[in-house]
């Protein structure tokens, strides 16, 4: 018997069980789906049509569309940044959103995000129970902190429903995830979402990586935590002296930061970067105008680490004098758009191409905005503004999601 992911009993049931211990969780379903299914099991259990969610401005675009599909209304938290241009939401954003919007059902923050910030999720739990509704968290970045003692995990904080991607660092294949429930969650009505938004055909060999992880961790996590995080002190102390500056530093009082997350400050700014280590053979995960962004499997450790610095060592840290600095930062817009109309009513609404520098004043019938970190710079319903449509003009077209293969933007007709 190979047991029923919607209906478990069996091995299923059994290693879903091991996975809530080892998460500290009352309750914890397997997402061979990925991240993206869990999150909209959550905003179904805690949702129902017409209600109106929290989120912050870096949510994950799959929120977006479960707003549209599910016909609910988001409304986000204002955003603050770091020093350094960085984007983070405060509990008291949290708070002023909630209290703005009384018929709001939940909250959603993240955890760790593509940078490794962590807003003080605890407090934001705490705002959002006050007023009685769910906190709901993307974690997807932090499966490892169910095995950390330096950071405790989304439901250690407060969370009510929280998911993680067990394939970003952990030795899990791709898209696995855990959807986790918090005390007071109804498991089973949890589950009934999730087979709402999964395949009725679940991968069981991503379901077996999944158990195989969480033994794994169980058995060695701890370990492998402490060396990586030993393996990229050392390395960032040797980076230093070449002029790379931990990304992470200079966070303001309230923010933290994933320290086994690599967030490298390039002299040569973090595009010029990217592209000189690609011509070396080493991917990054991601750049913006400063820094690039690695993300480590716990697998990974100072060899790895070592083959990096030796690259940084050779190269060329002047910027790229053909390349003109861009301004404002593609992190995100001076200013966020307004909602012209709901965003389920924009997203099937009937749409035409647009080049994006004509698209100004038009009603976007899309998300589109910079990936990574996936910042929805508009969402369907909301107005092109100018600074907007000069965004999408000038960043590379690969870095961005949402628009069309010829680079022109969806607005309603």
């Amino acid at each position: 018997m190979t047991d029923d992911l919607y209906r478990s009993s069996g091995a299923i049931a059994e290693a879903e069980k091991l996975a809530a211990r080892s998460a500290h969780a009352a309750a914890t379903l397997m997402v061979p789906g990925g991240s993206t299914a869990g999150l909209h099991a959550m905003l179904l259990y805690a949702c129902k049509r017409g209600d109106t969610v929290v989120f912050p401005r870096n949510v994950h675009l799959s929120c977006l569309n479960l707003c549209a599909t599910a016909g609910l209304t988001p409304v986000f938290a204002e955003p603050s940044f770091t020093p350094d241009g960085l984007l983070y939401t405060t509990p008291e954003a949290y708070a002023e959103a909630l209290d703005a919007h009384p018929d709001a059902a939940a909250a959603l923050a993240l955890h760790g995000d593509y940078y490794g910030l962590l807003p003080d999720l605890a407090a934001i739990a705490r705002e959002t129970h006050a007023r009685g509704r769910l906190l709901l968290c993307d974690e997807a970045h932090g499966a490892y902190f169910n095995w950390r003692s330096d950071i405790p995990n989304a439901g250690e904080c407060g969370a009510d429903l929280y998911v993680q991607s067990a394939h970003k660092t952990l030795p899990a294949l791709t898209p696995g995830a855990w959807l986790h429930a918090g005390p007071g969650m109804d498991a089973e009505r949890l589950r009934a979402m999730l087979r709402m938004v999964q395949t009725s055909s679940p991968s069981f060999l991503i379901m077996l990586s999944l158990d195989e992880a969480r033994e794994w961790m169980d058995q060695n996590g701890q370990d492998a935590c402490k060396r990586l995080g030993d393996a990229l002190r050392t390395f960032h102390a040797r980076a230093a002296g070449l002029g790379y500056h931990d990304g992470q530093a200079n966070l303001p009082p309230g923010v933290t930061a994933d320290p086994l997350r690599l967030v490298l400050c390039a002299p040569q700014g973090g595009e010029q970067l990217q592209r000189q280590l690609q011509a070396r053979g080493i991917d990054v995960e991601m750049c913006d105008r400063l820094r690039v962004v690695c993300i480590l499997s716990l697998l990974d450790g100072p060899a790895k680490l070592m083959k990096l610095w030796k690259a940084l060592r050779e190269l060329t840290r002047e910027p790229d004098a053909r390349v003109p600095a861009r301004e404002p930062d593609v992190w995100a817009p001076e200013r966020w758009p307004a909602r012209r109309l709901p965003i389920g009513e924009a997203a099937f609404a009937p749409a035409e191409s647009v080049p994006v520098r004509d698209a100004a004043g038009r009603v976007s019938a899309v998300s589109a905005g910079l990936y990574p970190p996936g910042v929805a710079w508009l969402t369907p319903g909301d107005e092109v503004t100018l600074p907007i449509a000069h965004l999408l003009a000038t960043t590379p077209p690969e870095r961005l999601f949402g628009l069309d293969a010829d680079g022109s933007l969806r607005c309603i007709r």
